[in-house]
């Protein structure tokens, strides 16, 4: 696969069961379907059914780009509140998070009881963070 922002090859990455697929060029990551609700609910964060039932159409005059599974060109929308822009497989792959994207969007929701908040910190690395680290 690769990267729908720079066109590189993607590297998987495998930590704790999770599989995320990680330019290493812009630092953005792809979520396969499903993915952002496993990674929500390994940290103790609650997500909506789905996982992305929170998304919301996006009209921006952003350039589409294409999907790294299927070539299809992503819708642009938005998740969270404050809203964060992210791409969005027609087809329902999955979504690409440009970089820092991912952590903003994990911040947002609600932890549950009894987990540790820090943990997606130590899992992702200073990346997950901002975005601005290499």
């Amino acid at each position: 696969m690769d990267c729908p922002a720079c066109k590189v090859p993607l590297i998987v990455a495998e930590r704790d069961g999770l599989e995320l697929d990680v330019c290493l060029q812009c630092h953005g990551m792809w979520l396969d379907a499903g993915e952002l609700a496993l990674l929500a609910e390994k940290f103790g964060r609650r997500l909506e059914a789905g996982g992305q039932a929170g998304l919301v159409k996006a009209q921006v005059e952003e350039s589409p780009r294409p999907c790294p599974r299927c070539d299809k060109r992503m819708h642009k929308a938005w998740l969270g509140k404050p809203r964060v822009l992210l791409d969005s497989c027609p087809a329902g792959h999955g979504l690409w998070f440009d970089a820092g994207e991912l952590g903003q969007v994990l911040s947002q929701f609600e932890v549950a009881a009894g987990s540790q908040p820090a943990a997606v910190i130590a899992f992702m690395g200073e990346r997950i963070k901002g975005g601005d680290a290499t």
